[in-house]
This record gives structure tokens, sequence and C-alpha cells, in this order.
């Protein structure tokens, strides 16, 4: 049985079995820059707290840091992910990628949310599932409830 097992997975290519666009189940919006470095502490080679005085993220009051975490497996690859806190309340996660992924990342999260998106010049969106493929730089974003509409307003309406 695990020799048919082995025997399977050799012959599915390597991006259809890594390639799963949806959020990572280990990313938990509102919740503290405390608590992600804890987390993240599992899940990055390496890991850097990086704070923003005066905030440059409009959405955020009085503070705005951001974890660079190395290393954060998505896609079937270790990348660079960055964990954004405004107010100290985990907002958005970009996860950075390799421009030629472009194609098959897309296509994978239009297979995984039914649907096109929304595209625009500057990123295709998938408003209903809070995440976006950005295409300068290339990056996959996942964000929170509460900045969905400063997002989305780059996409255009929801795509329910």
């Amino acid at each position: 049985m695990l020799e048919a097992i082995f025997m399977f997975a050799a012959t599915v290519p390597a991006a259809e079995i890594d390639l799963d666009p949806t959020i990572p189940g280990t990313i938990e919006f509102e919740t503290s820059i405390e608590h992600n470095k804890e987390l993240l502490a599992l899940l990055c080679s390496e890991m850097e707290v990086r704070k923003f005085d005066p905030p440059q993220m409009p959405v955020a009051r009085e503070s705005h840091n951001q974890i660079d975490c190395r290393g954060f497996e998505f896609l079937g690859k270790p990348r660079l992910a960055e964990f954004v806190f405004a107010d100290d309340q985990l907002k958005l996660v970009w996860i950075l990628v390799n421009p030629d992924e472009r194609e098959p990342v897309v296509a994978a999260m239009r297979a995984a949310y039914q649907s096109e998106g929304l595209v625009s010049e500057m990123a295709i969106g998938f408003p209903k599932h809070r995440t976006a493929w950005r295409n300068e730089p290339a990056e996959v974003l996942f964000y929170a409830e509460s900045v969905a509409p400063f997002f989305e307003s780059v996409f255009g309406k929801r795509d329910d």
C-alpha cells in the first residue's frame, strides 16, 4: 500500500501537490504581535520585528509594526512572509512569491475560490475570501475583515 502511494506521488507534478493558495491555518487575524511572535518562532527560520514610527499604514491610529518571517512555508516553498499589525492587531499578511509563479498561482486561486477574481492594474482580488495576487512586487495578500473596505476599494465590487 505504501509503495502505491509513493508511486502515485511520483506521477503527480510537485506543483499540483503543493499549490494550495488558500490562507494558511496559522494566520490568525486580530491577534496581538506578542501572540504572533510566539507562534512564528516555530514557523520562521529567521524573524525580525520592525516598528514604523510614525505609522505608515492608513488604518493604524497609534502603532504600525511588522514581523518579517523568513522560511514561512507557502505554496510548497519557504518564503518571506510579512505580518503587518495596526494598533497591535494583525491586519494583513503579504507572502512574497516569484513573478514567474503568477500564472500557476493565479490559476490555483481561481480554482480554489471558484472565481476569476476582480482584475485591476495592481492586483487580482478575491474579496469574498479576503485575498489577492499583487502584481508588483509579486505577492499573495491575506487581510482581515476589519481592513476589507480599504483593500477592496482597489479591486472593485465584491465577488460574492
